[in-house]
């Protein structure tokens, strides 16, 4: 078993209080087994506080009417690390931002968009992303035929979008073929409805997705943001495509990245006019979609299964 993690990895640090967008807060963090009993075992200062903020019957952290974290104090820290240590946090929080990809003889490692220091850090990594490894021990995995063809698929999707030689309307075009996939304006209606109907965390996403109903689709991206379109795209691809059950379905998530990509770019353009930095903007727009799709198993199934009515056999 070999252990991978993406280049741009290393480089990532939580800023903590400085997030304006914490993850301490909108959604339900839910408790494993292991660290519950460790809470539970708990018999000190803070105790009294720790067994307060949690519901062991549902296993997770309570919150208060804004949504936010017992344990989120008022100066953006959690009073867990405070308290216990970085070694007392449930697997979830340890693991946020990133996301862990289990697939045949691997475990890849990266960070989602929905973090916004992970998202301006993948955006403008300036190098292609690629696998670093890490770690591997003699576990020997036997071959798997159809495991081997999603591989190579999304190995060869990978060349197609970091092929700097290109334009990025040419490695996009050359991605959907790789797929056998079109996307045209009539479908483009279609994707926004599809994401206007998502189940929803933030009603301001709402009116960002709303608002493409009566946007111009223009399927021709703007080549100053290559960069990020190409990074969007890479990084994408990495954290979903292995979770593919043969090529056809690695086709459809694939597309399906590109469906996001077509959405995020949208909005990115209707917003560009509202002063915020390039960057600043594009990174905001993706950390929104992540947490609002990348995040929902719900809304991922049904963006999948979207994808897949538009793959050619």
């Amino acid at each position: 078993m070999k252990e991978f993690v993406l280049n741009y990895y290393p480089k990532f640090s939580c800023i903590a209080s400085e997030c304006r967008h914490t993850c301490c807060a909108g959604w339900k963090i839910n408790i494993d087994e292991k660290t519950l009993n460790l809470y539970k075992g708990k018999d000190d200062e803070f105790s009294a506080t720790l067994h307060k903020g949690i519901n062991f019957k549902k296993s997770c952290f309570n919150v208060d009417k804004k949504g936010r974290c017992a344990f989120l104090n008022e100066n953006g820290l959690c009073d867990l690390i405070t308290n216990y240590g970085q070694q007392s946090l449930c697997q979830v929080c340890s693991d946020h931002p990133r996301f862990k990809t289990f697939f045949h003889d691997r475990i890849e490692t990266g960070l989602d968009f929905c973090c916004e220091t992970a998202a301006k850090l993948i955006l403008s990594f300036s190098d292609k992303i690629e696998l670093q490894l890490v770690g591997e021990n003699s576990e020997n995995v036997q071959p798997n035929f159809i495991k081997e063809q999603v591989f190579k698929f999304r190995q060869k999707a990978l060349e197609i979008v970091q092929n700097r030689n290109e334009t990025i309307n040419e490695r996009v075009q050359n991605l959907l073929s790789h797929c056998s996939a079109k996307f045209n304006e009539g479908q483009f209606k279609n994707l926004v409805k599809l994401f206007i109907n998502f189940e929803r965390l933030d009603k301001n996403w709402g009116k960002r997705v709303k608002d493409l109903k009566n946007a111009n689709f223009n399927p021709m991206l703007n080549e100053k943001y290559s960069l990020y379109i190409e990074q969007f795209l890479a990084n994408g691809i990495y954290r979903h495509v292995l979770n593919a059950e043969d090529t056809m379905w690695a086709r459809a998530l694939t597309f399906a990245c590109v469906l996001c990509l077509y959405v995020v770019v949208q909005i990115f353009e209707n917003e560009r006019e509202k002063g915020l930095q390039d960057l600043d903007l594009f990174a905001d727009v993706a950390r929104a979609f992540s947490a609002e799709v990348e995040y929902s198993q719900k809304n991922l199934n049904k963006l999948y299964n979207f994808a897949y009515k538009y793959i050619k056999l």
